[in-house]
C-alpha cells in the first residue's frame, strides 16, 4: 500500500476545440487528503468526478483539489502547506510537468533568444498537442510580433466564408489569415498592440499602431476593441477621429455569410473580404487584389489597392 504515494494517476480527455486526445499524469498528495487551500486559487468548481475536475487544471493550474463528498473542484497556481485547514473530503493532485507550455507567442520566443524573423511553433492553447505555426516578426519596433494577417502577393483569395475565417486559411510563410478563434485566444488575457503595415509597390512601407486591440469569441462575433493613441505614418483610418462611421471599435466580425455590420448590405459581399465592418469602412486589409478593384484599403492614405504590394497585422502583448 506504501507505493500509492508515488502512484500516477491519468487522465485522458478530449481538447474539443482541436479533436486531439491529450493524456496529462498527475500525483496524488495522499499528505494532503481531508485539507483545503486557499492559496494561490484560481477558481472553485461543482465538479462530478475528479477526472472532470483535471480536465479543469490548465494553462496556470499546477494543484487541483477535489472533494468527493462535496463535489467540488478547486484549481491552484501554487500550494503552501502551511496555508491548509482542515476540511473533511480534499484530495490535492499537482502535475508531474510544468502546468503550461511556452512559448505562447511570438513575444516569449523572442525573449528566449530568437531574433530572426521567419514561421515558428506556438502554444497558444498551453498544451504540447496543440503547437501552431506562426509568422514572427522579430525586428520591427523590438520585436516578438505574432502576424495575425500577412499577404505578400495576392496570391490568396480573401472573400472566404464565417467557418474559415474562424479557422484561418493560408499559410505563415505566404499569405495567411490565422483564425478569429487563434486571436481571440492570443488576446483575449491580455492588453495588446495591433501594429498594422502596407508595402507599397514602389517598396515603401507604412505603418500605424494601435495601443489597444483584441477580440471576443465567437459568440460574441468576434467583436473588436480597439483604442490609441494610434501612432504612425499610414494616419489612423480605423478609430473615429470625428467620423463615427470610421470607428471599428466595438464591430462585429462579418463575412459573405454572416452579415454583422450595420450597413444596409452586406458589406463582406460587397467588399470582397471578411472584416470589422462597420458602414462599411475606411480601412480593410483583406480586400481583393489589384486587377480587381480594391476600395479603400486606408483611407485617405490609399484610396485604392493599386499600389499595394503587401501588409500585415501584428499583435504582441503590453
Amino acid at each position: 500500500m506504501g507505493s500509492l504515494w508515488a502512484i500516477y494517476l491519468i487522465f485522458v480527455f478530449f481538447a474539443v476545440s482541436h479533436s486531439t486526445i491529450i493524456s496529462r499524469k498527475y500525483i496524488t498528495k495522499l499528505e494532503f487528503d481531508d485539507k483545503k487551500s486557499s492559496d494561490e486559487l484560481l477558481k472553485e468548481y461543482n465538479s462530478t468526478s475528479s477526472i472532470e475536475c483535471a480536465t479543469l487544471c490548465q494553462r496556470e493550474c499546477s494543484f487541483y483539489g477535489f472533494n468527493s463528498q462535496m463535489k467540488k473542484c478547486r484549481t491552484h497556481k501554487k500550494i503552501f502547506t502551511s496555508e491548509m485547514s482542515n476540511e473533511a473530503g480534499w484530495r490535492y493532485y499537482s502535475h508531474d510537468f510544468p502546468a503550461s507550455v511556452t512559448p505562447i507567442d511570438c513575444k516569449d520566443l523572442h525573449a528566449d533568444g530568437h531574433t530572426k524573423s521567419g514561421v515558428y511553433n506556438i502554444y497558444p492553447y498551453g498544451t504540447i498537442t496543440s503547437p501552431v505555426r506562426v509568422y514572427c516578426d522579430m525586428e520591427t519596433m523590438d520585436g516578438g510580433w505574432t502576424a495575425i494577417q500577412k499577404r505578400v502577393n495576392g496570391s490568396l483569395s480573401f472573400d472566404r466564408n464565417w467557418t474559415e475565417y474562424k479557422n484561418g486559411f493560408g499559410s505563415p510563410e505566404q499569405d495567411i489569415w490565422v483564425g478569429n478563434d487563434l486571436i481571440h485566444q492570443l488576446t483575449k488575457e491580455n492588453n495588446s498592440f495591433l501594429y498594422v503595415s502596407i508595402t507599397l509597390q514602389n517598396s515603401t512601407t507604412l505603418y500605424e499602431m494601435y495601443d489597444r486591440f483584441l477580440i471576443f469569441n465567437e459568440a460574441e462575433n468576434y467583436k473588436l476593441i480597439l483604442a490609441g493613441p494610434a501612432t504612425g505614418t499610414l494616419g489612423d483610418s480605423m478609430l473615429d477621429t470625428g467620423n463615427p462611421n470610421k470607428d471599428l471599435s466595438g464591430m462585429y466580425f462579418t463575412t459573405q455569410d454572416r452579415d454583422n455590420d450595420r450597413n444596409t448590405s452586406n458589406c463582406a459581399k460587397t467588399q470582397g473580404g471578411g472584416w470589422w465592418f462597420k458602414r462599411c469602412h475606411h480601412a480593410f486589409l483583406n480586400g481583393p487584389w489589384y486587377p480587381v478593384y480594391w476600395h479603400r484599403p486606408w483611407h485617405p492614405t490609399l484610396r485604392n489597392g493599386t499600389s499595394v504590394r503587401g501588409t500585415m497585422m501584428l499583435i504582441k502583448r503590453h
